[in-house]
């Protein structure tokens, strides 16, 4: 008999522990789907997130590494993307001018796992490529791949919060398991969809709201906190691409357009939006500047050149513009001239203002003068024939001069 009450309290006792296996098992697969499925929504919002961050990265660089590709300026190519290199914008960049060598060159070595190098090439399949364009044409191609340091850090704490969640959330699953599941859908739902908001309508003022929960509200912490950062660079890349378009359309010295700025104002009142059928180029070259050169100095030559923009720049109206092209080169487009003889009585009035000497230090000063060619430009011309023939006047001038 008693052999048999130890068999039933045994055969009880088994039941139990089957049941609380199930109990457990059926807890822990739950619990398991719900930090994969977060984790996973995480990972692909992350990736589709980190591609458009490369397309707007992609975007901005290209657009400040314009002028360099054209120019085929290595200094300059290498600074900029060595600068957005080291700030870990991303782990490899090559520019290539048209003929196809390298312009400029950045590369980030870094010895990872295996598991790394396989989240590494989830992320970032291919290289990027993108097109450098100038004037409608491809000077240049860009080559970058991604950089996720600052991803697989976040990965790592977002994995170590989530499973402290895991672990604490198993512990009372018995109780409140119906409750935090709803809780957790919840956060998710929050997370995903204030994630997609950004992605789709890159609103970067968007923040995630808090949460109940402590591991939602470290996730949502860290995800502002990137959020905050993601828009304090594209602050920056907009910032940067500005001041860069700026400079590379300005003469530093003289305050004066330079001559991309020229040729493209040029293109301009060539195309079918120009503002008349018809305007005049002026060429103008200085005399003698070597020899001020060669006496005063280069700083004096550099007051010489910035008051003959001083004194040009004034002259400039509407549509009109003013450059210099290089050098003691300047040249001027005028749209509201009619006639040559107009052009002839304005380089007349031009020439008076050069009569009156030019002061490069205290009370010493220079005569400057400018020997001055023109050229009537049609829309149906091409921009190098035009520079060719008011450049051709204006040394068939400066022969006359001489």
């Amino acid at each position: 008999m008693s052999k048999m009450l130890h068999l039933k309290r045994k055969s009880k006792s088994s039941i139990r522990k089957k049941i609380r296996k199930v109990s457990l098992l059926n807890s822990l697969l739950n619990l398991f789907a719900c930090w994969f499925l977060l984790f996973s929504t995480a990972i692909y919002f992350i990736k589709d997130y980190e591609q458009r961050n490369m397309d707007l990265l992609s975007t901005s660089l290209s657009s400040s590494l314009t002028a360099a590709t054209v120019f085929e300026d290595s200094y300059n190519a290498n600074r900029k993307i060595n600068a957005l290199g080291q700030q870990q914008m991303f782990d490899s960049a090559v520019l290539y001018a048209k003929d196809g060598h390298v312009i400029a060159r950045w590369e980030h070595s870094q010895q990872m796992s295996y598991f790394w190098n396989y989240l590494h090439s989830w992320l970032y399949p291919n290289k990027k490529k993108i097109e450098i364009i100038h004037d409608q044409q491809v000077v240049g191609w860009l080559f970058i791949v991604g950089n996720d340091s600052y991803l697989f850090n976040f990965i790592l704490y977002s994995v170590l919060i989530l499973t402290i969640g895991m672990v604490l959330i198993f512990l009372f699953s018995f109780v409140l398991s119906s409750i935090m599941y709803r809780k957790i859908l919840v956060a998710m739902n929050q997370i995903t969809t204030k994630i997609n908001h950004v992605i789709h309508t890159k609103d970067f003022t968007k923040r995630l709201p808090d949460n109940s929960l402590k591991e939602f509200q470290n996730f949502s912490d860290n995800v502002n906190s990137l959020i905050s950062e993601i828009e304090r660079l594209n602050g920056d890349l907009v910032h940067e691409n500005k001041t860069l378009a700026i400079k590379a359309y300005r003469d530093s010295l003289t305050g004066l357009d330079n001559r991309a700025a020229f040729i493209s104002q040029l293109q301009f009142m060539l195309s079918e939006n120009g503002p008349c059928p018809s305007f005049y180029i002026l060429f103008m070259d200085g005399n003698k500047f070597k020899q001020i050169n060669d006496t005063w100095g280069h700083a004096a030559g550099d007051k010489v050149l910035q008051e003959v923009g001083n004194r040009l720049k004034i002259l400039v109206k509407g549509e009109d513009c003013v450059a210099r092209l290089g050098g003691d080169e300047f040249a001027m487009i005028l749209s509201k001239m009619e006639s040559d003889h107009q052009v002839e009585a304005f380089i007349a009035g031009l020439h008076e203002r050069f009569q009156s000497p030019i002061e490069i230090a205290d009370g010493q000063t220079v005569s400057f003068s400018l020997t001055i060619g023109f050229t009537l430009a049609n829309k149906d011309e091409e921009v190098s024939d035009i520079l060719l023939r008011a450049d051709s006047h204006m040394y068939r001038n400066k022969k006359t001069e001489r």
